[in-house]
């Protein structure tokens, strides 16, 4: 936007004994041309109107078609797009009953609404993919579990619900849940698992189920999926790992004999840095009975070695 040096002034003046009022003037000392009004004209808005049905992007590609030389946005093309079909989806003022609403006339063929009971202090409601879930259910092995946060105005979180299947992603369910306050202890966990539960009883054969580390998916996954492996997902654990070589401090301590008591797979005389020789002198030459017959006096140590 071209400037001008009009010598303007925004002047705000406040009352401190007049709490909800103010005072604003903006004053120009120099002339200069008029603003350009890059509002939408009315052949504008009667193109929007008459194309309704399409896409905001298809309705915005025939604007820039027809008024190559016009400064109106693709984010007021929507806007207004979207306050003329709103009372297509806007079935009730309330945010909540209008999905609920929408969900209830869509096609039950393709979508269910996942049955779940009433959990103090929790707002929810889920729905399920029929069609992808009796196309594939069989041939599903792993689901994977991931939730956005602050989704919409009325604070609710999205669960999904995503599986995979001849090396595709396929949504299975979706959740809106919200904490209303005065909720018991694990009252989303048992939220989660009754959409879970509805998807295991249809997708039979899950070996292998993954999340982030929110402990109400993980705890959920374990209750319905008892017989499955857990795991963080690939993302989420690259990220930590990235996450966690950028911070500037040393890692935990690590004790070979508590992951061997673990895992005994583990090496209990393994420790960090020794295949480099980056160690403190005589930790290599423990040897696993030394560090049982000693064990009580051996220091643990820990290294952090940059990838």
């Amino acid at each position: 936007m071209d400037r001008y040096p009009c010598q303007g002034k925004l002047l705000i003046t406040l009352n401190p004994s007049v709490e909800d009022a103010f005072r604003v003037q903006i004053k120009h000392h120099l002339p200069h041309p008029h603003y350009v009004d890059i509002g939408l004209t009315d052949t504008m808005k009667g193109i929007i109107e008459d194309m309704k049905d399409s896409s905001a992007s298809l309705i915005w590609s025939r604007l820039v078609r027809e008024f190559p030389d016009n400064e109106v946005t693709q984010s007021q093309v929507h806007f207004h797009w979207s306050c003329i079909n709103k009372d297509a989806w806007r079935l009730d003022p309330d945010q909540i009953v209008s999905a609920m609403n929408v969900l209830k006339q869509a096609n039950p063929e393709e979508i269910e609404i996942i049955p779940m009971h009433e959990e103090e202090g929790i707002s929810a409601f889920s729905f399920g993919l029929k069609d992808v879930i009796e196309s594939f259910g069989s041939e599903i092995n792993e689901i994977a579990m991931d939730s956005t946060w602050k989704t919409n105005a009325a604070g609710y979180e999205l669960y999904a619900v995503v599986a995979e299947a001849g090396g595709r992603a396929l949504p299975l369910a979706f959740t809106f849940v919200t904490t209303v306050g005065g909720g018991r202890v694990g009252a989303k966990d048992r939220t989660l698992q009754d959409v879970l539960r509805w998807i295991k009883a249809k997708c039979p054969n899950i070996k292998f189920t993954l999340s982030d580390k929110d402990q109400s998916e993980i705890n959920a996954f374990s209750t319905v999926f008892d017989k499955a492996k857990h795991q963080l997902c690939y993302w989420h654990a690259i990220r930590y790992l990235e996450e966690r070589l950028g911070e500037d401090r040393p890692p935990a301590s690590y004790d070979g004999r508590k992951a061997h008591s673990h895992f005994n797979f583990i090496d209990p005389t393994w420790v960090p840095g020794i295949t480099n020789g980056n160690v403190e002198p005589g930790l290599s030459d423990f040897t696993e009975d030394s560090i049982v017959e000693d064990a009580c006096n051996i220091t643990t140590v820990s290294y952090f070695h940059s990838i």
